[in-house]
């Protein structure tokens, strides 16, 4: 299943308490600032196991947000990836 999310608080951590296995969270609009590495340990500071995180570069372009400063486990797509990933994984469900 393909989780994507929209707001990091709330939105994020109800789907990381249903993801399972081979799930796959993609960060969209104001959730891709829950990839930012903090001091803090937030949802996404360790990898779950055996779930994808993906960012949506746009997103965090428009944000200002540098990859450099975010969670390593994390991967990154341009639009095309957005696409590929909704194709590859059914189905989808929005979290906001």
């Amino acid at each position: 299943m393909l989780y994507i999310v929209n707001k990091k608080g709330d939105a994020l951590i109800n789907c990381i308490d249903t993801v399972s296995v081979d799930d796959v969270i993609l960060l969209i609009e104001d959730a891709v600032y829950a990839a930012l590495a903090t001091s803090l340990p937030s949802v996404l500071s360790k990898p779950i196991n055996g779930v994808a995180i993906y960012a949506l570069m746009p997103d965090m372009q428009a944000r200002g947000i540098d990859v450099a400063r975010c969670y390593k486990h994390i991967q990154y797509v341009d639009y095309a990836g957005f696409v590929d990933l909704v194709e590859h994984n059914n189905p989808v469900r929005s979290c906001y």
